[in-house]
């Protein structure tokens, strides 16, 4: 197989994945995708303290995170596979 056959290969199984965690996402029976800094911190040993620096430090990619305006108030939330694979540099 040659070199760009393969990168295509590649790039398409990444986008179904995508493709799919969306309509996992978008499914009535599934989990709550988004999540706030406590709950990824413990899914992930780390304090929300480290979480946040991790943000600032521009760690997640945009995809993993988004910004909650609770008035003057804004709020983090993370995606639950996403911020994971962040952290953990599988991304």
């Amino acid at each position: 197989m040659s070199e760009s056959l393969i990168a295509t290969l590649t790039a398409e199984i990444r986008q179904m994945r995508h493709d799919i965690n969306l309509l996992i996402e978008k499914s009535p029976d599934s989990i709550n995708t988004w999540i706030p800094p406590r709950e990824l911190g413990r899914l992930l040993g780390l304090s929300t303290k480290t979480i946040t620096s991790y943000r600032n430090e521009g760690r997640f990619r945009s995809s993993s995170i988004r910004a909650v305006k609770r008035g003057q108030r804004t709020d983090w939330e993370y995606h639950r596979h996403d911020a994971v694979e962040d952290v953990r540099g599988l991304a």
